[in-house]
């Protein structure tokens, strides 16, 4: 993403810009490489159109709480920067996710910026009062979680919570403030489970040793709070 082009994973062909257009370049090449017809791994399309469900979803909530909130819908200035942060929310968490469920690593180049762009959104929106509880948020989140990472390595001796999810809950923080902090911990730890039990039953090895990335719940569960929480 910073240091090389995207390019063909089996001919290594640089791809150009007509090759990089979302949806639509995977169904006018037929899923295959311009240069090599080499098949494109569909999760390429998958990622893609779950990338469009972002925005949707972003302004269904808006449009939904709007409704009960007996005020018509119409998108204020405050209200398009809001959207905004919402749409770059949500690419960045799923982008936090795929990469997590791939290589089970949560890269500091997207949470850290994003981070700083949650508390940026926060004052723009909120002004002073808005930023502060930003901060709160993303300095509970982490204080929290590297208590609870120091305290399972002080017990089991061994790594339960890697210093990615640590950051990935302060970034959250970041987004929703300290008020939906518990709702983010409590909703991405019951997802985690489900998660832990479902890898079990898939490898039929039920033990406390089962390593599952917890990015994605993690993720989910600050997605949800930004939509929910955040329009009441």
């Amino acid at each position: 993403m910073v240091s090389g082009r995207s390019h063909c994973e089996s001919c290594h062909v640089p791809l150009s810009a007509r090759d990089l257009i979302p949806i639509l370049s995977y169904a006018a090449q037929k899923g295959r490489c311009r240069h090599c017809k080499s098949r494109i791994t569909p999760d390429h399309l998958w990622i893609e159109l779950a990338a469009l469900t972002v925005p949707a979803m972003a302004l269904l909530t808006r449009v939904i709480a709007g409704h009960f909130q007996d005020l018509p819908f119409r998108l204020a200035d405050w209200d398009a920067l809001s959207f905004v942060g919402d749409c770059i929310l949500g690419w960045g968490l799923l982008a936090l996710s795929v990469i997590d469920l791939t290589c089970l690593r949560l890269p500091d180049m997207l949470t850290l910026p994003l981070l700083l762009m949650g508390l940026v959104e926060g004052y723009a929106t909120a002004g002073t009062d808005g930023v502060l509880d930003r901060a709160l948020g993303s300095a509970a989140g982490w204080l929290i979680f590297a208590l609870i990472a120091a305290g399972y390595r002080m017990i089991r001796h061994r790594q339960g919570l890697g210093g990615g999810d640590v950051k990935l809950l302060a970034m959250g923080g970041a987004w929703v403030g300290l008020g939906a902090l518990p709702v983010v911990i409590g909703a991405g730890s019951a997802l985690g489970i489900v998660l832990a039990l479902a890898t079990a039953m898939r490898s039929g090895r039920f033990n406390m040793t089962i390593l599952v990335p917890f990015g994605p719940c993690l993720a989910a569960a600050i997605w949800l709070a930004r939509l929910m929480l955040c329009r009441s």
